[in-house]
């Protein structure tokens, strides 16, 4: 899960590097990077160096510029420091949570295509259990549901104490909290609304050493969901609804970082909606089009807040540099989950333009996926109509003529018209 957020935060070097280049060129000086010993020569009149130890970056730069200006630069690398070692730390718990996210999310997508070919409940019970084995590293186990008559499903069952599991299940079920025993077999109750206990999850030992507490929370979620679709039957659409609300769960923790652009995602998400419904999307393009607008930005997660909270309508090349990385940043956190392979290509290049002369890779026209494209115009909508703390919202009618008049160069045409022609269609309101 990576490092504890009490230890030392080193930030990429790249970034360190960016950020202080920046600054130490605004006032004029020259930065280096752990090669203050490397220096020869005489310095030009009127200049001087110094070597800074950031000890919280495990890093040492060496600072020449300016005389009469080096304690006050050097006393302000020192405090940007001090804060970017801060808001890394804030970062790096953020994307602990995030990680922990993507864990779980992975884990319903397997069980939610093991329940895809179960046609039955002995056959569901299965898939649960399946998914419960694989995700722990489990030998085998037993999952117990108790309701007119018990169902037993076993896996491996030969290869186990078996009775001893029976009876773990059975006591798991009736003390209704989770156990481990002797670190070889874990157990856990299936309980779902109003505090009702349908039945157990108990596993056999570890191929590979003992529980710990984070195979109890994972096992935790499957088994929260997985009693949820046992008792209420609706596999698929219970299996969705808690998906989106794990997906967005993430997107609030994204939003944590830049307040000032809080429910962005969602509303890029409605946006394209109806892009989408113009088009005649069937209802899986439509949840996949959804999908992808919800995660456009998580690699926001990325950025540093200095960056997200700029109060200025123009950053510095430099700056701009670190945002164009966004869309990359997300395709690399999404790509460990299978299951979204199909809309990274959308996350990578919704900053792409029409015209070719977007980020990051400068491609254009149809050769930009098809849900990029609606995406980019649906982002720049909200983008538009939000206050920002240089500017204040555009009307509707402003935003839609913007829109228009960059038809054709930032933006695909045919959705730009569809756009316009449903917008005033829909209920939605732009926020005050």
């Amino acid at each position: 899960m990576g490092k504890s957020i009490n230890e030392s935060v080193l930030i990429p070097a790249d970034r360190l590097r960016k950020i202080l280049y920046a600054m130490a060129g605004s006032w004029g000086f020259e930065i280096g990077f752990n090669d203050a010993a490397d220096r020869r020569g005489k310095l030009p009149l009127g200049k001087s160096t110094r070597v800074i130890e950031l000890d919280r970056f495990g890093q040492s730069i060496s600072l020449t510029g300016p005389a009469d200006l080096m304690d006050r630069m050097a006393d302000s690398i020192v405090q940007l420091a001090d804060t970017i070692s801060e808001q890394e730390r804030e970062n790096l718990s953020l994307t602990e949570e995030i990680v922990e996210r993507y864990q779980q999310l992975s884990l319903l997508f397997d069980m939610s295509d093991r329940l895809g070919a179960a046609r039955d409940n002995q056959s569901r019970m299965k898939a649960i259990l399946e998914t419960a084995i694989d995700a722990v590293g489990a030998e085998g186990g037993c999952l117990m549901i108790k309701g007119s008559q018990e169902q037993w499903c076993w896996i491996n069952r030969e290869k186990l104490e078996s009775e001893k599991l029976a009876r773990l299940a059975s006591k798991t079920m009736d003390h209704r909290k989770h156990s481990v025993e002797e670190n070889r077999h874990c157990a856990l109750p299936l309980t779902v609304s109003l505090g009702n206990t349908i039945g157990s999850l108990v596993l056999g030992p570890k191929t590979k050493a003992v529980y710990r507490s984070g195979d109890i929370k994972i096992l935790s979620t499957l088994v929260a969901y997985a009693a949820l679709l046992l008792e209420s039957g609706r596999l698929y659409e219970d299996l969705e609804s808690l998906f989106f609300s794990t997906i967005k769960s993430m997107i609030e923790a994204v939003d944590a970082k830049d307040p000032s652009t809080r429910g962005h995602s969602e509303r890029v998400r409605r946006y394209s909606h109806i892009i989408g419904e113009g088009l005649g999307f069937k209802p899986d393009e439509l949840k996949s089009l959804e999908l992808a607008a919800l995660l456009h930005d998580v690699g926001k997660i990325g950025l540093p807040d200095i960056i997200l909270n700029n109060e200025k309508e123009y950053l510095s090349e430099n700056q701009w540099e670190l945002v164009r990385m966004h869309p990359e940043i997300g395709v690399a956190i999404l790509s460990h989950v299978a299951q979204l392979k199909s809309i990274l290509p959308a996350i990578g290049q919704h900053h792409e333009r029409f015209d070719g002369q977007g980020y990051p890779n400068g491609i254009d026209g149809e050769n930009i996926t098809l849900f990029a494209r609606i995406i980019a115009v649906a982002d720049s909508f909200d983008a538009m109509t939000m206050n920002r703390t240089y500017r204040s919202r555009f009307s509707l009618d402003k935003a839609l003529s913007e829109l228009s008049q960059n038809s054709g160069s930032q933006f695909d045409p045919q959705l730009v018209n569809l756009f316009i022609a449903n917008i005033n269609k829909t209920e939605i309101m732009l926020d005050v």
